[in-house]
């Protein structure tokens, strides 16, 4: 549960990766490409199985996932391979880089159909190179065209950094349909309908640090504090994009389901006062609920005074 704000003074450093190399070079707008994740290679038969087990993937929100994930879509288990409707999903370990896993998936005859490792990157001048982990957080017909959609999810496995997520169709030949560079914090990404329409919404939660003047009185933000306000990807034209401010509807229905998970387990509770703020800014009613939302009078004028720099903050962060 987040702390609210009234009377924390707490300053902290949120952590930073440097800049990822990619292994292969950026891919054009058009046509989707895979890349900077690993290209497809030929189908061949899979390969025998390292012989050190790769980790289990075990990102910070994967109990929510748990109670959250549509019965449509298929998380995978405590066993490094599993199955995604025909096909085999498998994390395996790369056995020259630390043994970061990576995604292979596989037909019913064995064939490989897909297979992807993390970019690499550096740690310095001089310094050897790492590579970034991939796995698979779920699967599932996102589009509605028959084919299954893999959510892979790529880290630096530092503590809250660094995640990019990548939305890929298990198409011949696979297609990406996002690909979002989101830094800090390993919240996933849930398949949602916010609006009626054969493909699902994407939901998540950035984390944005207001435009807060502390010598103004303004609160001042630890890490822990920071918050992450809900983030909406719709497809569009081939691609998942940032569609937030066009789900005011739905992001209403979701703020109730939220104050009310706060009320039956506030150790879990999902929304706090900042996110309550962003909240009213996207859906447009802040002038009606910042009473109620806020309580704390003298929080509420310092976010008053922060309103309108902070809606066109997230406008751009979060998509009109």
């Amino acid at each position: 549960m987040r702390q609210t704000l009234r009377g924390l003074v707490l300053v902290g450093v949120s952590c930073a990766a440097p800049p990822p190399e990619q292994s292969a070079a950026p891919s054009p707008p058009s046509p989707p490409a895979i890349a900077p994740l690993a290209p497809d290679a030929p189908p061949t038969p899979p390969a025998p199985t390292p012989s050190a087990a790769p980790p289990s993937p075990a990102p910070e929100w994967q109990e929510l996932a748990s109670r959250r994930l549509p019965a449509e879509f298929k998380a995978p288990t405590s066993d490094p391979s599993w199955t995604c409707g025909a096909l085999r999903v498998e994390h395996l370990a790369d056995d020259s880089s630390h043994n970061e896993p990576y995604v292979r998936v596989t037909d019913a005859t064995g064939k490989r159909v897909y297979q992807a490792k993390g970019r690499e990157y550096s740690l310095g001048p001089g310094e050897p190179k790492q590579r970034m982990s991939l796995t698979v957080d779920w699967c599932g017909d996102l589009t509605a065209d028959g084919v299954p959609e893999l959510l892979l999810a790529e880290r630096t496995m530092g503590a809250h950094c660094c995640y990019t997520y990548y939305v890929v169709s298990l198409t011949t030949p696979s297609r990406r349909l996002l690909m979002w560079e989101k830094g800090d914090g390993g919240h996933g990404m849930l398949p949602v309908r916010l609006r009626s329409g054969p493909a699902w919404q994407l939901l998540s939660w950035d984390i944005i640090t207001p435009p807060f003047n502390v010598e103004a009185g303004d609160p001042v933000l630890s890490y822990a504090t920071t918050p992450a306000f809900p983030i909406v990807f719709e497809l569009g034209a081939g691609q998942y994009q940032k569609r937030t401010f066009a789900f005011k509807e739905g992001l209403a229905k979701r703020r109730e389901q939220e104050r009310a998970e706060c009320k039956t387990e506030p150790q879990r509770c999902p929304i706090d006062e900042l996110s309550e703020w962003g909240y009213g800014l996207i859906i447009g009613d802040w002038e009606e609920v910042k009473t109620s939302a806020v309580p704390d009078e003298a929080l509420r004028m310092r976010l008053d005074a922060r309103s309108g720099a902070m809606k066109q903050l997230l406008l751009s962060r979060l998509g009109r």
